[in-house]
C-alpha cells in the first residue's frame, strides 16, 4: 500500500529517501499517527546502541550537533534541547516526548545519525523495522512504550 507506514520507515532505514518522502506526503492523519509510533520505536531501538542510560551528558550534545549539522542545513529545523530529550526519553531517563511535527523532525534526524554513524548492515538495518513495531505495538501509551523499550535493549 502507498500509504502504508511500515513502508515509508523501511524506506528510511533503507536509505530511500525519495520513495520516503512520497509516501509521507500520501499520509492520512492515522497514518501519522502510526508512523510517529514506529518512528519513536525505531529510535527506541537505535539510541542505546549507541547510549547508556547514566552516561554524561557531553557525547549525546556532540551527537545531537553532529546530526544537526549533517542534517539540518538551516540550523532551524531540529531544536538540540528537543533531540536532548529524545534521546535521554530513549534511554529511561526523562519522560517521553510528545508526538508534534517537531519532535517527528527531530526523531528522523536522530535516526538517520545513528544509522550513519553505525555503519550497519542491510540485515541489521532490517532488523530494526521489526523491533520497531515490537516496541511502538508492545507499549501503550508512552512511558510505558519508553521504558519497555530501553529495559528490552540492556
Amino acid at each position: 500500500m502507498v500509504t502504508d507506514p511500515h513502508a515509508a520507515l523501511r524506506g528510511l532505514l533503507t536509505g530511500r529517501l525519495r520513495g520516503h518522502e512520497r509516501r509521507l506526503r500520501r499520509f492520512t492523519e492515522s497514518d501519522w499517527r502510526r508512523y510517529a509510533d514506529l518512528l519513536a520505536g525505531a529510535l527506541l531501538v537505535a539510541v542505546p546502541r549507541r547510549f547508556v542510560a547514566g552516561q554524561d551528558r557531553a557525547p549525546v550534545i556532540r551527537f545531537v550537533a553532529s546530526v544537526r549539522e549533517r542534517y539540518d542545513a538551516t540550523r532551524r529545523d531540529v531544536d538540540p534541547v528537543l533531540a536532548e530529550a529524545l534521546v535521554w526519553a530513549a534511554l529511561g531517563e526523562r519522560p517521553p516526548v510528545p508526538d508534534d511535527a517537531a519532535a517527528i523532525v527531530a526523531r528522523t534526524v536522530l535516526l538517520l545519525g545513528l544509522l550513519e554513524d553505525e555503519g550497519l548492515t542491510d540485515s541489521e538495518r532490517d532488523g530494526i523495522l521489526p523491533a520497531a513495531a515490537h516496541a511502538a505495538d508492545d507499549s501503550a501509551p508512552g512511558a510505558d512504550r519508553q521504558q519497555a523499550a530501553a529495559t528490552d535493549q540492556r
